[in-house]
Order: C-alpha cells, then structure tokens, then sequence
C-alpha cells in the first residue's frame, strides 16, 4: 500500500509541477503584455487568474498536500475524500479540454484560444489535455487505493 501512496503524491507532484510551470509562464506573458498582473478588465490576453489553468493548478497543489498527509498517516476517510476532490478536478479538466476541442474543431473567423490563453494548433498537446489526463490517472489510482483501503478495514 505504501507504494500506492508514494505513487499517488508523485503523480499529484508532477501534474502541480508541470500546472505551476504553465500558469508561471501565462503570468510572465500577461504581465509583459499589461505591465501588471492585478489588471483584470480590458487586457489584451485573459489575465491568468480567470483561466481555468489557474486554477487547476491550485488543485493539484491541494490535492498533493493532501496526499502527502495520506503517506504521513493513511486513513480511509482521507483517502476517500481525495478520491471526490481528484474526480471533481478531473470532470472540471476534461470539460475546459472538451470546450478546447469545440474552439478547435468548430467554425471561426480566428485562431482559437485554449484555457492558458495560447493559440490551439494540436487540442491534444495543450496544457490542459496533459493537466486532465493527469488529474484523470491520479483519480483512477486514489480510487483504487480508497477500494483497497475498504477491504483491509472489513
């Protein structure tokens, strides 16, 4: 079971890692495009606080505080908390993708923006295909732990 956990913090570490480094970089291109990053009105790209990168990153973030504390002292009840917050974070992650998906493939006059505010060339390899498919296998794995967890407790 220990492996399990460790597996699941590294999948949470990686996936707040590789959202961190995106919204760090959406941050550092709004701020050289508004010369502030509190302009929230009237910006030339979508400031990346109302992005749903933004927050997806702060998802993974809790959710690998949480986990860490499952390494710490594992409790069913934890665990089957973190298994609801990674399969809420995962339906609000596919369902920016699935809206990615609509701008790419549907009619417009432009390039489409994806949810780091970056033109769409391939829905596949945008950030937030790569943060959902994360989000989806760390849920996939606490869902198993939760169950593993079940049996040992009756």
């Amino acid at each position: 079971m220990k492996k399990l956990f460790t597996w699941q913090a590294l999948l949470l570490l990686a996936g707040t890692v590789f959202a961190g480094y995106n919204v760090v970089k959406n941050f550092v291109t709004f701020y050289g495009f508004e010369g502030t990053i509190f302009k929230l009105q009237d910006c030339t790209i979508p400031n990346p606080v109302t992005q749903a990168c933004f927050y997806g990153a702060v998802g993974f973030l809790i959710a690998l505080i949480w986990s860490i504390s499952l390494l710490q002292k594992p409790t069913n009840k934890k665990q089957h908390y973190l298994w609801w917050f990674l399969s809420a974070g995962t339906i609000f992650a596919w369902y920016n993708v699935t809206k990615e998906f609509i701008l790419f493939y549907g009619t417009r006059s432009g390039p489409a923006l994806g949810c780091s505010a970056t033109p769409i060339t391939n829905p596949f390899l945008t950030p937030c295909f790569t943060g959902a498919t994360i989000f989806l296998i760390t849920a996939i794995l606490s869902g198993v732990i939760y169950s593993r967890l079940s049996k040992q407790s009756n």
